[in-house]
């Protein structure tokens, strides 16, 4: 795989990351509740540095 690739394909990893960290901070309790989490595993969770893969 060529770099620029590798580099695209991080770059997209990351963007996709950090959308679903924004979804899971913008959802209810009752959201929260279905999917089996807590509003402090959120927290957690936006807290921790995003992996770099």
């Amino acid at each position: 795989m060529s770099v620029w690739r590798t580099l695209a394909e991080t770059v997209r990893i990351r963007r996709r990351r950090s959308r679903q960290r924004c979804q899971l901070a913008a959802m209810s309790e009752r959201e929260l509740q279905d999917c089996g989490m807590t509003r402090s595993e959120v927290e957690y969770e936006l807290k921790m540095p995003t992996p770099r893969r």
